[in-house]
């Protein structure tokens, strides 16, 4: 019994794979949304309210940056059956010039560092399974 199971475990994971792979867009981790990153005059930060995956933007070599990162996450109780919308720490990260890579968090929902050099910068953030859904974003360079 037990091996019959299991072949029809596997064959159901081999199936899903499958599925999964001729459609590479139906996943929320493909679906890269890019927002603008633009200090208003006079300001250390810029804020973002919304569903964007990806934040790009300018920074200057040796500027102190820090992102703070939260999104909507649904909750799902299996013994009652409800599901509640709460807001948690979104894990963000940064790509720069050079090759630069950083995703060492502060806290959950906090990275800070300083740019290593001159140029743009896309920030992300993970897990991808809240891409899609609404977020707030806060990025400060000093």
């Amino acid at each position: 019994m037990r091996s019959a199971c299991a072949v029809c475990l596997l064959a159901l994971v081999g199936a899903l794979g499958c599925a999964g792979a001729g459609s590479s867009r139906a996943s929320s981790c493909d679906k890269e949304v890019a927002a603008q990153i633009r200090f208003p005059a006079g300001h250390a930060c810029w804020a973002y309210r919304g569903s964007a995956t990806l934040f790009i933007g300018k920074l200057s070599s040796g500027q102190t940056v820090s992102a703070e990162m939260t999104g909507e996450a649904t909750d799902y109780d299996p013994r009652s059956g409800r599901a509640a919308t709460v807001s948690r720490p979104r894990d963000p990260n940064v790509e720069g010039p050079g090759g630069y890579f950083f995703a060492v968090p502060d806290a959950p929902g906090v990275m800070t560092f300083v740019a290593p050099a001159t140029g743009t910068y896309r920030f992300s953030f993970s897990p991808c399974a809240m891409w899609g859904a609404p977020g707030v974003v806060k990025i400060c360079a000093r």
